[in-house]
C-alpha cells in the first residue's frame, strides 16, 4: 500500500480522502526525527513551512515521489534536488489569497490610522495623543504593489473598491489589468510615486534584498512599507535605518529573514513598525483551504491524474 505523511497536524475531515487511498502518517509535533524515519518508505509528503526539505532530506526518501507544500512559497524546499529525483513539488497558490489580501490591507488600516500608537498612549493615559499625532485617510492615496499576482490583484482590488485608492503595479510577467490599475514601467517606478508600497513576490535570487538601502531611499519620505511575502526580500538593517530617521513612516512586516526574528534583531527596536508572526495565511478558514488544496494535489497523484499544481512542471519537462 502505497505511504503519505502528513507533517502538520491537520483536519481529520481532510484526511479522509488520502485514508481510503493509502497509508496516513501524521507528524503534528515538529520533530525532525519522527518524519525522518516516517518519510523513508513514503512516496507522498504534505508539509508546510517548519521543516526545510534539502538534498540531505531527500537522500533519506528514495521512494518519494510528491512533495505538497501547504502555501505558495516553496523555498523550504529544495526544489532542484527534488526536481533532479523526479519528484513533483506542489504547491496551494490560491488557497490563501483572499487571507494574505485581507491582512495586508489590515496592516495598511493599522499604520495610517497609527492603531498601535494610539492604542499604546490611551492605555498609559495620554488621551491628548488624539490630537498630537494625526492618522490620515486612504481615500487618495497611491497603492504600489511590487508584484501583481493573485495576492497583489486581490489587494488592488479591495484598496480600490473599500477605500478609494489610486493602484500602481509592476510585475515583469503582467501585461494586462483591470482599468482602474496602472501598470508601471519597472520597480522604481512604483516605489518613486507611492504612499504604501506592498510586497508580492516569492523570494528568489533576484528578489533577494531587492528593497535595500538603495531602493528603500527611492521611496516617498513619510511613505509606507509592507511585506506579506518573504523574510529576505527586505534589507531589515536598511529598513531600521529608514524607520530610525523617519524617511518612511511606518512599515509592517509579516515575514522575516530569520524567522522568528531573532531577540537582539534591531527590528524589535525599530519604531512605527508592526510586526505579525508570518500569520497572514492563518485564519480559521484558510489554514483548512490550504490544507484541503495540498491533500487534493496527493489524491490526484495517487488517482493517477495529474495535480492541477505542480510548481517544478517545467524542469520535469510536464
Amino acid at each position: 500500500m502505497q505511504k503519505v505523511v502528513v507533517a502538520q497536524a491537520t483536519n481529520e475531515n481532510i484526511l479522509i480522502p488520502l485514508r481510503e487511498r493509502a497509508e496516513v502518517v501524521v507528524i503534528s509535533n515538529n520533530d525532525t526525527s519522527a518524519l525522518l524515519a516516517a518519510c523513508a518508505d513514503a512516496e507522498c509528503l504534505q508539509v508546510g513551512t517548519w521543516i526545510k526539505i534539502t538534498e540531505e532530506f531527500l537522500a533519506g526518501c528514495p521512494r518519494l515521489k510528491v512533495i505538497s507544500r501547504t502555501g505558495v512559497g516553496v523555498d523550504n524546499v529544495d526544489v532542484e534536488a527534488a526536481s533532479r529525483r523526479g519528484i513533483l513539488v506542489l504547491n496551494t497558490p490560491q488557497a490563501n489569497t483572499l487571507s494574505v489580501a485581507e491582512h495586508t490591507m489590515a496592516l495598511i488600516l493599522a499604520l495610517v490610522k497609527q492603531l498601535m500608537v494610539l492604542d499604546a498612549h490611551t492605555r498609559a493615559g495620554d488621551f491628548e495623543i488624539r490630537r498630537k499625532n494625526l492618522p490620515m485617510d486612504l481615500d487618495g492615496k497611491t497603492l504600489g504593489l511590487i508584484g501583481f499576482g493573485s495576492i497583489g490583484r486581490l489587494s488592488a482590488q479591495k484598496a480600490n473598491a473599500a477605500f478609494g485608492m489610486r493602484i500602481l503595479a509592476y510585475d515583469p510577467f503582467v501585461t494586462q489589468a483591470e482599468p482602474y490599475v496602472h501598470l508601471a514601467a519597472d520597480y522604481s517606478e512604483v516605489v518613486v510615486n507611492s504612499d504604501f508600497v506592498s510586497i508580492h513576490l516569492p523570494l528568489l535570487p533576484e528578489t533577494r534584498n531587492l528593497f535595500d538601502a538603495a531602493m528603500i531611499a527611492q521611496m516617498k519620505r513619510g511613505a509606507f512599507l509592507i511585506n506579506t511575502s518573504r523574510g529576505g526580500i527586505v534589507d531589515e538593517q536598511a529598513l531600521c535605518a529608514a524607520l530610525e530617521s523617519g524617511a518612511l513612516g511606518g512599515a509592517a512586516l509579516d515575514v522575516f529573514e530569520s524567522e522568528p526574528p531573532k531577540p537582539d534583531s534591531p527590528l524589535m527596536r525599530a519604531p512605527n513598525l508592526i510586526m505579525t508572526p508570518h500569520a497572514a495565511a492563518l485564519t480559521k478558514e484558510c489554514v483548512l483551504r490550504v490544507a484541503q488544496t495540498a491533500a487534493e494535489g496527493i489524491a490526484d497523484y495517487l488517482d493517477g491524474k495529474r495535480p492541477r499544481f505542480i510548481y517544478n512542471a517545467k524542469a520535469l519537462g510536464l
